[in-house]
């Protein structure tokens, strides 16, 4: 099928695309590859040359009405309008929250989740990707995570232990911060979530380097700046 993408400049470019029912899924594909990469992850296009159009397990983007067609249209439109964007920029769009690649994206889910229940300013600090940790030796009680804000420690957490390092400092959470400060061994709830962020974090960074090394070797299409497989 011919699909023509209004962009704000007024252009609209024209893509064919191939559209493939499986029960109630449907599929999209460059039908052959001229405006798009084959292959490129951070565009989102799958090794199968299929477009990634977002994650089932939270939305699955089935088929079943004519409103489901619909969602499933806006959805292709606004995936195209992105590679458009990102064909002129080399970068995917920071501004669109989009899912991590692999099994990445269940600890991504669970970070979410975790800066959720912390509340602000874990929450944008998750979505700017200004959270990190560090692995770091410590003594006897052996390995601690270390959260990081824009590489400055927030808190630390016992890795085999799975409790905070220092269960007397005051809670992380954004209320403590304010007023009616609580420490963290009685904050039972927050010092759940702390951890819980601080492990997904960890993982997640694990899955996506195991993301990438199983690509290694593939030849990156050149489109994007900073790409893993170049």
């Amino acid at each position: 099928m011919v699909v023509s993408v209004p962009l704000p400049d007024g252009r609209a470019p024209v893509y064919r695309i191939t559209a493939q029912q499986t029960g109630r899924r449907v599929t999209a594909r460059e039908t052959i590859p001229t405006r798009l990469p084959r292959f490129c992850p951070e565009r989102h296009i799958n090794d199968d040359a299929t477009f990634c159009l977002g994650w089932a397990k939270v939305d699955p983007l089935e088929v079943n009405t004519v409103k489901d067609a619909w969602k499933w249209w806006a959805t292709l439109i606004k995936f195209l309008r992105l590679q458009e964007r990102a064909a002129r920029t080399h970068r995917w769009p920071s501004t669109t929250q989009g899912w991590d690649h692999g099994n990445a994206a269940v600890h991504q889910l669970r970070a979410e989740r975790s800066a959720t229940q912390l509340g602000s300013p874990f929450i944008e600090d998750l979505q700017n990707n200004r959270l990190s940790i560090r692995r770091v030796l410590s003594g006897s009680n052996g390995p601690a995570i270390r959260v990081l804000r824009e590489g400055k420690r927030i808190y630390a957490v016992w890795e085999v232990r799975k409790r905070a390092v220092n269960l007397r400092r005051r809670c992380v959470c954004a209320k403590c911060q304010l007023s009616a400060p609580s420490i963290l061994r009685n904050c039972t709830e927050h010092h759940q979530a702390a951890i819980e962020l601080a492990f997904s974090l960890r993982d997640r960074e694990r899955e996506i380097a195991r993301f990438w090394k199983s690509y290694e070797g593939r030849p990156c299409c050149g489109t994007m700046d900073n790409c893993p497989l170049i």
